[in-house]
């Protein structure tokens, strides 16, 4: 085997370009280590040496960036308008509803942002009127509600602590069937 020999001919190509000798980057202006081109506000220093990233300044040449104006020392005010959850024209308003609730998870309240509070009351007799309810129903936030990890009311109960403005679901023990009452508080703005 042999090894190639470039020709004389060879060694430049009259298509191609000449290849440019690359060139340092360069700031223009002054380029002060760990501050860059800026000077922010303030003056360099006549003597300062920017070869070495240890730049620092003299103690006694230093100045104050920033000087307040003793004429405008009071900014002038700026008018905002405070937003609250509650409003100064708002009126209180309620609901009462009933439900059957089956071994089927059900949302009994939907997400209601002005809701204040809640009182669910489990029946103790059921709807027929007739016989006693002992079953109790379970609470919870989701669909994926099961009596084993809801919040139980037994049967003749009242739950009225509850003050959250997001779903509320129930769910009775599987084969049975409770009837409840709910009855909510929300404000309504005017």
């Amino acid at each position: 085997m042999g090894s190639y020999r470039q020709l004389t001919g060879m060694q430049k190509s009259p298509d191609r370009p000449d290849r440019v000798a690359p060139l340092p980057e360069h700031y223009e202006g002054t380029n002060v280590p760990y501050r860059g081109t800026q000077n922010h506000g303030v003056e360099i220093p006549k003597d300062a040496e920017y070869e070495t990233r240890e730049f620092e300044f003299k103690q006694d040449e230093t100045k104050p960036v920033y000087l307040p104006d003793p004429d405008n020392d009071i900014a002038e005010p700026i008018p905002v308008r405070i937003v609250q959850g509650e409003s100064k024209r708002e009126r209180l308003d309620w609901r009462a509803v009933r439900f059957i609730v089956q071994d089927v998870p059900q949302q009994i309240l939907g997400r209601h942002e002005k809701r204040r509070n809640v009182v669910i009351r489990v029946h103790d007799v059921k709807s027929d009127g007739t016989t006693e309810n002992s079953d109790p129903i379970y609470l919870g936030n989701d669909s994926g509600l099961r009596p084993m990890l809801g919040f139980r009311i037994p049967a003749g109960a009242q739950f009225d602590s509850l003050r959250s403005t997001e779903d509320v679901w129930a769910v009775a023990e599987p084969g049975t069937q409770v009837e409840i009452s709910i009855i909510y508080e929300f404000g309504v703005e005017l």
